[in-house]
């Protein structure tokens, strides 16, 4: 299974060039894989077009930095994995089929997972030939209030299949990710906890810290 297990992954999409620091934007994704990160995700989202020579610019330079070091995945967006020598690609659900998709990608192993919003699409991935689900979103806000959780979610999913089960969604907090590995999931997948923080390298130790203790 080409995959690594634990994972602290970092979701980033084209919005770093709006993070609030006074940083170079991405000397954040830097710092974070400095701090123990072991896997980063760009997120394409449908607003992205094919075209968008902004988005495959951030695309190359995550590359170039992750190269050799960490695995680099995006999301959705088969091309532009393609196109930028990703390590792999991030699969939404009612897409293309896991092994199909592995087939398209450059690389003798790319690495293939889905996002997965249910148990049924979970089994469906494993049986299709990920390597590991993206499970959410687990956490969330409504009317600015925050959600306790769905976490039972990560239960069914590792229950029913034995591929690594990453959550997603809303997991910013050192509480939000411990609850979410107690809950069964061998990873977690951050954004703001990491990119906003005042120290991002420390923030990715501290997450880390929590899949290896």
């Amino acid at each position: 299974m080409n995959t690594l297990t634990p994972t602290l992954t970092l979701v980033v999409d084209r919005r770093l060039y709006r993070t609030i620091s006074d940083k170079e934007p991405l000397s954040l994704v830097e710092a974070a894989i400095a701090g123990g990160v072991t896997q980063v995700q760009l997120r394409s989202t449908p607003k992205d077009s094919e075209s968008d020579l902004g988005l495959f610019a951030i695309a190359l330079r995550i590359r170039e930095m992750t190269d050799g070091i960490v695995p680099f995945v995006v999301t959705g967006d088969l091309e532009l994995a393609e196109k930028c020598y990703a390590d792999g690609v991030l699969l939404t659900e009612k897409s293309y089929r896991p092994e199909a998709a592995r087939r398209y990608l450059r690389g003798p192993q790319p690495l293939v997972g889905c996002y997965v919003q249910s148990v049924t699409g979970a089994s469906r991935a494993e049986r299709g030939g990920a390597d590991y689900v993206q499970v959410g979103p687990i956490f969330g806000e409504k009317n600015g209030v925050s959600e306790t959780g769905d976490l039972n979610l990560i239960r069914k999913v590792k229950d029913a299949i034995l591929l690594p089960v990453v959550a997603f969604g809303g997991i910013n907090s050192r509480d939000r990710a411990t609850a979410a590995i107690n809950a069964g999931a061998d990873g977690v997948a951050v954004t703001s906890a990491i990119l906003a923080a005042k120290h991002p390298k420390s923030a990715a130790e501290e997450f880390r810290s929590l899949l290896t203790n």
